[in-house]
């Protein structure tokens, strides 16, 4: 027999909530007074549903991965060819640093704020290294199709292009302005030519 009263609020929209917090502030940024006030909940609530602030942080980045994240990833496996599709994905990066809320990845952001932490920053190194061997698949594809020049190694065009995801990220949230992200990304794309 279950206890207590039902929610009384959409737990999918509070994680969500939850989520922009965590990505715009950080894990240490976000207070638990402005998570409450995202998410709509009072404190025992959130403990109830989530879990404390670090189990909620957990599950925020899980949304993230199979939603933000997932996005990504499909535009690589799009009904362009190999390098088409790896060229819009970067062309993307473009438009995501210039968005004027300039949150960044939330990856990248975890792999800064949690450093050698290995429980919170494993995940992390798995989503960038899923990506980035699906770049370097990609890209070898792209080759034996002769699109990619046969003198590119795709494996270090792949790291390449992860360092340049992280590299976009933190420039968006120091508030780099729009023409300098797009030239990283201009010159990023000259290197797949």
């Amino acid at each position: 027999m279950r206890r207590g009263r039902p929610r009384q609020f959409d737990e999918n929209e509070a994680l969500q909530a939850a989520m922009d917090v965590f990505w715009q502030k950080g894990y240490d940024g976000a207070s638990c007074e402005d998570l409450l006030e995202a998410m709509k909940i009072n404190c025992g609530s959130m403990y109830a549903a989530f879990g404390d602030k670090r189990a909620l942080f957990d599950r925020a980045f899980d949304l993230y991965a199979e939603t933000v994240f997932a996005k990504g990833m499909a535009i690589l496996d799009g009904p362009g060819t190999p390098l088409e599709n790896v060229r819009s994905l970067i062309e993307r990066w473009a438009e995501s640093a210039s968005n004027p809320e300039r949150k960044g990845c939330l990856v990248t952001n975890t792999l800064i704020e949690f450093g050698k932490e290995p429980s919170a920053t494993e995940r992390a190194r798995a989503l960038l290294d899923r990506v980035r061997d699906e770049f370097q698949r990609k890209l070898q594809l792209a080759q034996e199709r002769g699109e990619l020049r046969s003198s590119a190694d795709p494996k270090e065009l792949a790291d390449f292009l992860i360092n340049t995801a992280q590299g976009l990220s933190v420039m968006a949230r120091s508030g780099a302005d729009k023409q300098t992200i797009r030239g990283v990304v201009k010159t990023a794309l000259c290197l797949l030519a």
